[in-house]
């Protein structure tokens, strides 16, 4: 083997203990030959520890790395800054990949001379027996070398798209080059992160092979019920999302002009938080996330973003409704 390791798999963990088994399972079943595993263990107070020393032999090239508990952006930062390898890697531990996933990936990479190689999955839910695929195969078919705003382009009009990481392989140096990193202590970073990473990507390459599990399960965070507090947490964390969104099509304008769904993402994001204020029951609360949306220029970004007449309508008349209720 090399020094330099073909793929460094960065991994956040926190309070994994349950899934860790299954997580190391599929990386073994790669059947990898040149790669590094770096795990950040983000605070655990489970076993996972204890997991990760029982399988660290077993496997090839394993890092820990310890860091109070700050949520996987800074993992991932910290694993990233860690890592060595010519292309980077973020699944979830507590999600399932298949055998192949890496080999294909990374073949596809060395080939290409890609900046990213991108795949299909699937999600799976825990209470219900529903699998299905994350990009439906008729919308979002395998393609050869694409630009990467390109793809964004196909992938953003087929308003299937999901914007993850774990589908995806980087090359490193692209990615240094570019000083990426994931936003702190922000939920749905996934979504700044992969429509920055395609602007910016020359090359890129999707094949619909459905190589990873997505699951949804009472233990995710992202999937435990809402109480006035989350959702308020959960209003901010979009708002900032879309202020990011804003300035990365402020920095990539000419590509961003040939990608109306750029600016239909900002606008469908915008209308999540309107609703978000509708689920709302403390009235006090209510006001005060209502008045922050204004204060911060939200509305009038989402605005701006909206194309169409149904969609400027619709936010025409939640305009004046949340208008109403922050001068009654």
């Amino acid at each position: 083997m090399s020094q330099t390791p073909l793929l460094s798999i960065v991994a956040a963990v926190y309070n994994g203990e349950k899934f860790l088994a299954q997580f190391f399972e599929c990386l073994e079943q790669q059947q990898l030959t040149s790669y590094e595993l770096i795990l950040v263990n983000d605070g655990s107070t489970d076993g996972s520890l204890a997991v990760i020393d029982q399988w660290k032999n077993r496997l090839q090239s394993v890092i820990v790395l310890e860091q109070e508990n700050q949520g996987v952006s800074v993992a991932r930062n910290t694993g990233m800054a860690a890592a060595t390898g010519k292309y980077l890697a973020f699944p979830d531990i507590d999600d399932k990949f298949y055998p192949g996933m890496y080999r294909t990936l990374l073949e596809m990479a060395e080939k290409g001379n890609l900046d990213i190689a991108t795949c299909n999955g699937r999600y799976v839910y825990e209470s219900r027996d529903d699998i299905h695929p994350i990009f439906p195969p008729e919308r979002l078919q395998s393609t050869g070398v694409l630009p990467g705003h390109v793809w964004l382009k196909q992938a953003l009009d087929s308003r299937k798209f999901l914007h993850v990481t774990w589908l995806n392989i980087y090359r490193h140096d692209f990615i240094t080059q570019h000083h990426f990193h994931f936003e702190p202590g922000l939920r749905h970073q996934d979504i700044p992160w992969t429509t920055e990473a395609l602007l910016a990507a020359k090359r890129v390459q999707y094949t619909s092979e459905q190589f990873y599990d997505y699951y949804i399960h009472s233990e995710s965070v992202s999937h435990k019920p809402d109480n006035d507090d989350t959702l308020m947490r959960s209003a901010r964390h979009y708002m900032k999302i879309l202020e990011m969104l804003s300035t990365i099509n402020q920095r990539y304008p000419d590509k961003v002009r040939h990608i109306p769904a750029c600016r239909w993402q900002i606008a469908k994001e915008g209308l999540g938080i309107i609703h978000t204020f509708d689920s709302m029951k403390d009235e006090s609360k209510k006001h005060i996330i209502i008045k922050e949306f204004f204060d911060r220029g939200i509305w009038r970004m989402i605005w701006e973003n909206a194309r169409g007449l149904r969609l400027h309508w619709r936010l025409g008349r939640r305009y004046f409704r949340l208008k109403r209720y922050l001068a009654d």
